[in-house]
């Protein structure tokens, strides 16, 4: 038994059929979400988790007559994937060493990965043919990127929103600090997902006669 020319052959035709493509104004409506993937890596399991069971809820509810809308999209905002694109474009002989014998993906083709917008291209696509090949769910008209303009200028509207309710603040905060990038980081932002160190560190002040 030909099990993935089966598979195929359903996933063609429901998307053929537009299976997983609502129509507007019909009857009881549904929205299925879930955190967007980060593309800085293939597809795995962790994936495989979180969108499955955002698929199952999907498709009860389909099957009980809901008209359910759930779309896709990549949150690619962040340094991490800048960290990655840079370490590319610098040879580090220990990401590309991942990206070959893990990844699987040719030296050459890691090598040209140097631009932040090419990376998570390359990955966005990988994780959304993966997605496809499971079956999931989903519309796939509707995908989007977080560095899309509509999408910047919604969480703008967000951040204005909660502000005028009072709950983003300004303040002061002791953060970590990167002199190599001249910017505030976190655990997410480094190497290995280690918490940066926030040392304490005590200032004396002197009066010179000529200050």
């Amino acid at each position: 038994m030909d099990i993935r020319g089966i598979e195929k052959k359903w996933r063609k035709k429901w998307e053929g059929a537009g299976a997983y493509e609502p129509k507007a104004g019909r009857g009881k409506k549904k929205f299925i979400t879930a955190a967007f993937p980060y593309p800085n890596s293939p597809q795995h399991v962790g994936h495989g988790r979180t969108y499955t069971i955002a698929d199952i809820y999907a498709r009860y509810w389909r099957l009980r007559g809901y008209n359910v809308l759930f779309p896709m999209a990549f949150h690619v905002t962040g340094t991490p994937i800048l960290g990655m694109a840079k370490r590319l474009k610098e040879r580090d002989p220990e990401l590309l060493g991942v990206f070959e014998n893990i990844y699987g993906i040719p030296r050459e083709k890691a090598e040209s990965l140097t631009d932040p917008a090419e990376l998570v291209l390359y990955f966005s696509h990988e994780i959304e043919e993966g997605m496809k090949e499971i079956g999931y769910a989903v519309d796939w008209r509707r995908k989007f990127y977080t560095f899309d303009k509509h999408f910047n200028k919604f969480i703008q509207w967000q951040f204005r929103k909660l502000k005028g309710k009072g709950y983003v603040v300004k303040g002061t905060h002791r953060v970590a600090w990167c002199p190599s990038d001249s910017n505030v980081v976190s655990s997410h932002d480094t190497q290995g997902d280690v918490d940066p160190e926030i040392e304490e560190v005590a200032g004396v002040k002197f009066k010179f006669k000529d200050g």
